[in-house]
């Protein structure tokens, strides 16, 4: 039976304009969750530039540390499921919050002991942390605002994600020089706590129905969600593209290396890929809110495939790639937030009760992207010349860019609002 969208809790506003975030209780929400998210990939980024460090300081090769980083990364990935199915039950606040102190647990267990398996422990810990709180806060903006905000709206949650990688990447790198790995660990456990204590005081309860089915169930019901067209494609072309982004991410500092850029460079060079992803992620989602989903969806994908396909036709130097690559930003927050809305517009019409267990099917999908990217960033960086490298990597965004034309419209934009 199909259901109509839930009526959010306070009146709805015109637009999202930065002084909502403060005047109204759902803008609040949003603007603490944002808080939150933003901590929570400024803890994660911040060890990248620490990990030489730790590598030697705890007698753990790169390899391990790499393993370590993807098992974490995994366990986000697949616990997605059972935190979405476990909100649309118990509510978002409890498991949102519940994310955030074991992230906060699992930094202070890596920070605390100078010693590989405590490290190692409390990394893993963090991922499981982050999978408990990464689905039940995008479906907050789902349950409070209509589809005619509701593309800003996730865009300013998945703007702050660019946002904080931006912030923990170049303030880790910048801490090291005055301070230990251990004490920049340490200050993200404390941030990440704050933030706990400040989202569970703060962020308002949305869930206004419960999905009371057992859990067993609950979570098998939630694989049903594949057979919606909107839930499974979206989810493989969020996850493709993001694996471009980390692919290019990964090869960037080859490709930087081999035209003699200092490691300055090569540091800066990250900053603007963020900025673009967190800003077109913002500036994507309110176009989407008046034209549809589906064509800003296309054109970032497109804008990224040319880009990568005209770098070596234009010539490789340390300028071209760091331009592309600050393109390849519109790869990363803009067509995952995009993708996220085109969910929350598609299940909102069908079981509203159920919006938190489909956010976690389909970012299970998406999980292909910080999977799939560092294996074939590697096989590029090995197997593949500087220019080949990229333009395997538009063509892969292309074919992607075909797939958009299979997912239905989720949203009509002006027309539809009228």
């Amino acid at each position: 039976m199909t259901r109509s969208e839930p009526r959010p809790g306070p009146a709805p506003a015109t637009d999202l304009r930065l002084s909502g975030l403060l005047t109204t209780e759902r803008g609040r929400g949003l603007a603490v969750l944002s808080g939150a998210v933003l901590v929570q990939w400024a803890a994660m980024m911040s060890v990248f530039p620490a990990l030489p460090s730790i590598s030697g300081s705890l007698g753990v090769g790169p390899d391990a540390l790499g393993l370590v980083l993807m098992v974490s990364s995994l366990l986000m990935t697949v616990l997605n499921v059972p935190a979405g199915v476990a909100a649309d039950r118990y509510g978002r606040k409890p498991v949102i919050v519940g994310g955030l102190a074991v992230s906060a647990l699992g930094v202070l267990v890596s920070a605390l002991w100078a010693a590989a398996w405590p490290f190692l422990t409390g990394w893993v810990l963090f991922g499981i942390g982050r999978g408990l709180f990464t689905s039940p806060a995008f479906t907050v903006p789902a349950d409070t605002y209509g589809p005619h905000e509701r593309g800003k709206a996730i865009g300013i949650l998945a703007g702050a994600i660019g946002t904080g990688s931006v912030l923990g990447y170049v303030a880790g790198g910048l801490a090291l020089t005055a301070a230990t790995w251990q004490a920049v660990l340490a200050a993200d456990a404390a941030l990440l706590l704050a933030a706990c204590a400040l989202t569970w005081f703060a962020l308002p309860e949305t869930a206004q129905e419960r999905h009371v089915a057992p859990l067993r169930t609950a979570v098998a019901q939630t694989f049903a969600w594949y057979r919606r067209r909107v839930v499974l494609l979206s989810g493989i072309v969020a996850g493709l593209s993001f694996a471009v982004g980390v692919a290019a991410t990964f090869l960037v500092p080859f490709s930087l290396t081999g035209l003699a850029a200092s490691p300055f460079v090569i540091a800066l060079v990250f900053i603007p890929y963020e900025l673009v992803a967190s800003a077109g992620t913002v500036l994507a989602g309110a176009i989407s809110d008046k034209v549809g989903r589906r064509l800003p969806l296309l054109i970032a994908l497109l804008l990224v495939a040319a880009a990568l396909a005209g770098l070596p036709i234009a010539g490789v130097t340390v300028w071209s790639v760091a331009l592309v690559y600050a393109i390849v930003g519109l790869a990363e927050g803009p067509v995952i937030s995009l993708s996220t809305t085109m969910v929350t517009d598609d299940v909102l019409k069908a079981d509203p009760r159920r919006i938190g267990a489909a956010l976690g099917a389909n970012r299970l999908v998406q999980g292909i992207g910080p999977i799939l990217g560092p294996v074939v960033g590697g096989l590029l960086a090995e197997r593949a010349g500087l220019g080949a490298r990229y333009w395997i990597l538009a063509a892969v965004l292309a074919a992607t860019a075909v797939l958009v034309a299979f997912l239905p419209e989720t949203w009509a934009g002006k027309e539809a609002a009228r």
